[in-house]
């Protein structure tokens, strides 16, 4: 049956503000129809436009329904004044990088963007009107983050927290998120010795519009969705274990507490929960050695092609995948760095950072993190240090932490290095890939032939994902001569890429020898229960 959503925004005055305007606020109040919502905006004036306030929300799908009035580019205009307006807001279809779902399915639930529903100029909350045996998750606040709204039955929840998992979830994947949402929170409380500000949700969904496998974000309500897309999950367990672990620390370093460099340098907080969420599964059983070194791994050598031996340019480390690979690395050279000292570990040097947060009334940063480590680090050497001596003096700094080296490129390394050879001499902008199993998908708007993210199935004949090696051998040739190299598409294509210049194979780094990442019990704050 379908039921209908409707949003009311009502005007109220708040104490003034310092300069003696009055604060208007808007009222929303929301129930689901159907598979989308249906807003209602109600205005305490005429007016002929009105934005939203939050633009990086996906709207693609957004409908304005009242006759006369349009949505376009997040503004609502009509020629003649209007005081209400109606939107029909259908859930996304696909994911986009670093950008807030404005709507996502959850099994027979919704889950909605707070923030995307506020107006320019207007404070607003939100409120659900619910029907027979729904829920509404978090229990306040919702403007400010994610909103679940759906069966109660979905929803498993204790003194810890809240999980909700549509009823299309597999069982597996449903026990799997909780263990790792409540035992990741228990760990970090531990080591980082307080609590949160507020009861944390995650909400787990199947429903995906894709591409990518997992995608997932927190937002200040203490709200967390993560998102599933085909079933890669079945064969990447750990990778599962480390996704739920890296949001959930993402509550006490991004969404409890002010970070003031989260835009100019997001590498602090984005490695530092890659890391943290490596050790900490490590730690708890979840993960063992050999996937948390080889994660490990995967980023410093992402970090390594991405900088090269340039001089550092922070811009690079503010998007795509260099928060997080180069990240991992400032935050594993810190961890080596503090055991050997004996002066604890990384959580040692987050529980001193977010405690001085909590003290001071700018929030944390770069500066202070690097205060903490101190100067004579290696995390310097990559930051600060000439690019053409970058890698050596790290792998020599790496050798004094206990930490050797080899090359070793397997099939993933050769893979990424072909695709990014070739996408390279064809992309004038930014370019990737998807390597989800049997669909890897090019990723790229200015790419000459590459361009419109199509499905490649062979690579100059050969499977991308199962023949790795056989592709790159085969790319390596034709580039040498300075042909172009031919891509199989899955919908019946031919498209071939410029390959002008010589691809060599990578310098991969592998942990040959290392410290254990897994930590005991010392420097326990509290005890994990």
């Amino acid at each position: 049956m379908l039921k209908l959503l409707v949003v009311v925004l009502a005007l109220a005055v708040l104490p003034p503000r310092a300069n003696g305007q009055a604060v208007p606020t808007a009222r929303a109040v929301a129930v689901r129809e159907g598979a989308g919502l249906v807003v209602r905006y109600h205005l305490p004036a005429p007016v002929r436009r009105v934005a939203f306030s939050q633009r990086d929300t996906i709207r693609e799908l957004w409908t304005v329904t009242t006759p006369g009035l349009t949505l376009v580019d997040g503004v609502v205009s009509g020629e003649a004044p209007f005081e209400e307006f109606e939107l029909l807001i259908r859930p996304d279809a696909v994911e986009v990088d670093r950008v807030y779902m404005g709507l996502t399915l959850a099994g027979d639930g919704r889950v909605l963007f707070g923030p995307a529903l506020m107006l320019e100029g207007l404070g607003t909350t939100l409120s659900v009107d619910l029907a027979a045996g729904e829920a509404v998750l978090p229990g306040g606040g919702l403007i400010g983050g994610y909103a679940y709204i759906g069966p109660a039955t979905d929803i498993r929840a204790d003194a810890r927290g809240a999980v909700v998992a549509g009823s299309n979830m597999p069982a597996e994947l449903t026990d799997l998120l909780r263990h790792s949402f409540f035992d990741s929170m228990a760990f970090y409380e531990g080591r980082l010795g307080v609590g949160l500000p507020f009861r944390p949700t995650l909400i787990g969904s199947v429903d995906s519009p894709g591409p990518a496998a997992f995608r997932g974000d927190v937002t200040d309500t203490g709200v967390i969705s993560v998102r599933f897309h085909g079933n890669a999950w079945r064969d990447e367990r750990e990778a599962v274990v480390a996704f739920v672990w890296h949001e959930t620390f993402h509550l006490w370093n991004g969404h409890s507490v002010k970070n003031r460099d989260s835009e100019a340098a997001p590498w602090l907080h984005e490695g530092g929960a890659d890391y943290a969420a490596i050790v900490g599964a490590i730690s708890s059983g979840a993960m063992g050695e050999a996937g948390g070194r080889l994660r490990i791994m995967r980023r410093v050598n992402g970090c390594r092609r991405l900088l090269g031996s340039d001089d550092l340019d922070p811009t690079r480390l503010q998007s795509g995948n260099g928060p997080y690979d180069c990240g991992v690395l400032i935050q594993w050279l810190a961890d080596l760095e503090a055991r050997k000292a004996g002066t604890g570990d990384v959580f040692t040097v987050w529980r001193a950072l977010l405690a001085g947060d909590r003290s001071g009334p700018d929030g944390y940063g770069v500066e202070a993190f690097r205060a903490l480590i101190g100067p004579d680090t290696a995390v310097s050497v990559l930051l600060d240090g000439p690019g053409t001596t970058r890698w050596a003096t790290v792998r020599n700094r790496l050798a004094d932490l206990g930490v050797t080296l080899e090359n070793r490129p397997g099939d993933r390394d050769l893979r990424g290095a072909a695709l990014r050879h070739v996408a390279g001499r064809n992309c004038s902008s930014a370019y990737g890939f998807y390597d989800n199993p049997g669909a890897l998908q090019l990723d790229g708007a200015d790419c000459g032939v590459l361009s419109g993210e199509p499905v490649i199935d062979t690579v100059e004949g050969y499977d991308p994902q199962t023949a790795s090696r056989a592709m790159f051998d085969a790319v390596m040739a034709r580039c040498a001569e300075g042909r172009p190299v031919r891509y199989a598409t899955r919908d019946g294509r031919v498209l071939e890429a410029i390959c002008d210049r010589p691809l060599v194979e990578p310098e991969v780094w592998a942990i040959a020898d290392a410290p254990a990442l897994a930590l005991g019990n010392e420097n326990l704050s509290t005890v994990i229960k």
